[in-house]
């Protein structure tokens, strides 16, 4: 399902099918909303992302979200501190709060992404459009606007708790 669906409150059980939650197209990519603070008692949040090859988004902290990724399909790198790493299906990367990070995709990847406090899949919904399809967005007709992106995201950074401190992975290659 492509729009919100009515999720139950986070004292209830609930289950969706692979293709249910909302959709949005975020940067490139596929995100889907698969648990929210208000459906796990405020616990965490999950998405579903399919992302390009390429896609990087850029380097960030968190204050207050841990991040954990699990490698679906695909490949992705990502570096944190000392840690770099090539993340292959199967693979869990944790990110602490507090731990400027970025990741990059190196083939078309689909990955699990929990973040422990919810909120943060609120904003995939404001930077992103609602999805039209399950798949990939169509290629932009023009270039991005990167600046404007990158001044956005740091606008939603302040209202979800989060500061880029740097350029995506490879933005310098």
């Amino acid at each position: 399902m492509l729009t919100d669906i009515d999720l139950p409150a986070g004292d209830a059980p609930f289950t969706l099918d692979r293709e249910d939650g909302e959709a949005v197209w975020f940067l490139g990519s596929l995100v889907i909303i698969k648990a929210t603070g208000e459906n796990t008692q405020e616990s965490f949040s999950m998405v579903e992302q399919l992302s390009p090859t390429g896609f990087a988004p850029p380097r960030h902290v968190h204050q207050e979200d841990d991040e954990l990724f699990y490698i679906l399909e695909g490949e992705a790198e990502f570096d944190a501190g000392d840690m770099h790493t090539r993340a292959r299906p199967g693979t869990t990367v944790y990110l602490p709060h507090g731990a400027p990070h970025a990741w990059r995709t190196t083939e078309q990847t689909r990955l699990l992404q929990l973040t422990f406090q919810p909120g943060f899949e609120r904003f995939f919904i404001e930077m992103g459009t609602p999805a039209e399809r399950l798949g990939l967005p169509p290629e932009p007709k023009q270039p991005p606007d990167t600046e404007a992106i990158m001044n956005r995201m740091a606008e939603l950074g302040k209202k979800y708790g989060f500061e880029l401190v740097g350029p995506p992975i490879g933005a310098d290659q």
